[in-house]
């Protein structure tokens, strides 16, 4: 299936980043901000958001006259998925242990957060086993599935129609400009704090060099497979522990220079997508769903 114009993509661009920030600012006026991130109604705000690029890309798709199977909406072979179960948590496992060993932010055992936002006595503690055997696993091969509809909603425009499009351009500039696009929707959320509280602007700088990296991790395997459905599930369990158990473990962590969203986040993903690259291209890139 021949991909969507650069014209299209321009417009499905448009509309995405335009209808986003315009829903974010009212959010934002409205009192919506990084502290209510855990309240249901905010969590259902920030879904709705997310199918913003969906939309955006279905009514583009059907602009632009193909059918909706060419968005990629595919399962694929089963092995990409199993693979991201044991990668993404693997990775975040990196990323927070650079965070340690660089001295950056110290793990609290003790989970004291997670106890005091599940509103038990302060005295409380939690046993780093129950953190790392129960809530990691749980996040690891749960998260993908209960967050999947929601990234669904993004990988629908970002892998679904703007990659395909984009790669007419060039792999590297495919890549770089599709993560900038990425970064940059997240804009409005970056600057009331999200991701990267009290560093608005370093913050939305950094948002855009992770976006790279990540977006060159998910990449590959959307190619690979030729499944947005595949993008969608490594989307999803990225969020599952962007937003799981090591933001309790490490309570403390600057943001900007640790963690997942810090200078060791983007450095492991970087080099997890160098290695995801230098395997498809070793191995041949499976194309079929029976690779």
């Amino acid at each position: 299936m021949k991909p969507v114009s650069l014209k299209h993509a321009s417009l499905f661009t448009g509309l995405t980043l335009g209808i986003t920030w315009i829903v974010e600012a009212v959010m934002i006026v409205n009192g919506f901000s990084a502290e209510r991130l855990l309240e249901p109604g905010a969590m259902l705000l920030l879904v709705a958001v997310m199918w913003v690029p969906g939309v955006c890309a279905l009514m583009v798709n059907m602009l632009a006259g193909r059918p909706l199977s060419a968005l990629g909406l595919r399962f694929g072979s089963w092995k990409p998925y199993a693979a991201t179960v044991f990668l993404v948590p693997l990775i975040f496992m990196a990323s927070y242990g650079l965070t340690w060993l660089l001295g950056i932010s110290e793990p609290d055992w003790t989970m004291k957060t997670l106890l005091q936002s599940m509103r038990m006595s302060p005295g409380a503690e939690a046993p780093a086993y129950h953190a790392l055997l129960i809530m990691l696993p749980a996040s690891a091969l749960l998260g993908p599935i209960f967050n999947f509809l929601a990234a669904l909603g993004e990988e629908l425009g970002w892998r679904g129609l703007l990659l395909p499009s984009f790669m007419q351009l060039g792999k590297l500039r495919a890549y770089l400009l599709l993560g900038l696009i990425w970064g940059i929707w997240h804009l409005p959320l970056i600057l009331v704090g999200f991701n990267y509280p009290g560093h608005p602007f370093v913050g939305a700088l950094l948002m855009c060099f992770g976006t790279i990296a990540i977006g060159t991790f998910i990449n590959e395997f959307a190619l690979a497979y030729r499944s947005t459905l595949l993008a969608a599930f490594i989307h999803a369990a990225i969020n599952a522990q962007a937003y799981g158990v090591w933001k309790y473990i490490f309570p403390d962590n600057n943001p900007v220079l640790g963690g997942d969203t810090g200078l060791t986040g983007i450095i492991c993903w970087l080099v997890a997508s160098l290695l995801v690259f230098f395997w498809f291209r070793k191995l041949g890139t499976p194309r079929s769903p029976q690779s």
